[in-house]
């Protein structure tokens, strides 16, 4: 059975105001809690409004309200923004408050704004990840008693977890972008989320093969594995649309994104200017059934996470509309298998 969720983006629509979009994605939440959806994912970004949700466990907390069954993921918490002890905190109280559905995302960030509005560079990320990782899983992972914690950055004593979460352990996952991201989280024996976007299928293809060879080696249970392809998706009844306003999304999408990426120099690159392939999910359902199929069977996905807001291009109503026909014609050919198992 492949699991399906959906990556929210939160982006900003010229028509709306920001507590405006916050009640339309929350419509969405209970749409997806309704639909079957296996999760929810928010994802964290600062001072651009590529996304309006700087802070992702904040946003489940508020998702947690609003649903019953859904899985609320943090998708992901960027480390090195945040004191670990803090995360660990809000961490333990959205447990609390999901009764037991969160599932917590780590990852390192990748934006140059983003590190320039917190002070930081991208060059000192890689430490401040690794030293901020490990006092959150030394919390995490026994949430019961007073702990110290010392790292270069990081330092105190006698803390302890409160609220105490429903979940031991929480879910962990790993952002895999990096070629050690892969290797790293196939160590910790933790699912992956991937983000394909221009990368050429192959080379993802080979970068998985590193993470399920690492996270064997390293003596994990094969049955535990899971990892997360990341689709732009739309769909609509007519195919030729859906592909007309998603090619017409994309380019509006990967235009912004380089543009925050790159700022004056956005001239001088090409990293987001041809239309995504291998992140690719559009046309009518059929059209994307047989593309998921072509995935599961490519790659041996066991999730997939649709992302279906192009930096404000879509409509609230375009959004909706793709979200029901994906759960309604797509999501069941991909189900039926493991529910006569069950």
């Amino acid at each position: 059975m492949i699991r399906f969720s959906h990556l929210m983006l939160c982006d900003r629509r010229q028509a709306f105001s920001s507590q405006q979009r916050y009640e339309q994605q929350l419509e969405e939440v209970r749409l997806l809690d309704q639909l079957g959806y296996e999760a929810v994912w928010f994802a964290e970004h600062h001072f651009s409004g590529y996304a309006l949700v700087p802070d992702c466990l904040l946003m489940c907390a508020a998702a947690a309200r609003e649903t019953r069954r859904l899985r609320l993921g943090a998708g992901v918490v960027v480390l090195p923004f945040h004191h670990p002890v803090r995360v660990a905190e809000q961490a333990a109280m959205v447990d609390c408050l999901s009764n037991g559905r969160l599932d917590l995302g780590f990852g390192r960030g990748y934006q140059p704004r983003e590190f320039l509005g917190f002070g930081q560079t991208l060059e000192e990320s890689h430490e401040r990840y690794s030293q901020a990782l490990q006092v959150v899983l030394r919390i995490l992972t026994n949430p019961d008693g007073p702990f110290d914690y010392d790292t270069p950055l990081f330092k105190g004593q006698q803390a302890e977890l409160w609220p105490k979460p429903v979940q031991r352990p929480i879910r962990f996952w790993g952002a895999s972008i990096s070629e050690a991201s892969f290797s790293r989280y196939g160590k910790l024996g933790w699912p992956i989320l991937t983000f394909p976007a221009n990368q050429p299928a192959e080379e993802l293809k080979r970068q998985i093969e590193v993470y399920r060879q690492t996270y064997r080696d390293a003596g994990h249970d094969p049955a535990r594995m899971r990892v997360g392809l990341t689709m732009f998706t739309y769909v609509e009844e007519d195919r030729a649309e859906a592909d007309r306003v998603f090619e017409e999304g994309m380019r509006h999408y990967f235009g912004f994104l380089h543009q925050i990426t790159y700022g004056a120099e956005a001239k001088q690159h090409e990293l987001y200017v041809e239309i995504p392939t291998t992140a690719r999910l559009s046309g009518d359902p059929e059209a994307v059934r047989n593309r998921v199929r072509e995935l599961v069977d490519y790659f041996g996905v066991t999730d997939i996470l649709n992302v279906t807001q192009f930096a404000g291009y879509l409509t609230p109503e375009q959004t909706l509309r793709s979200i029901r026909l994906f759960a309604q014609q797509v999501m069941p050919a991909f189900q039926q298998a493991g529910s006569a198992a069950r």
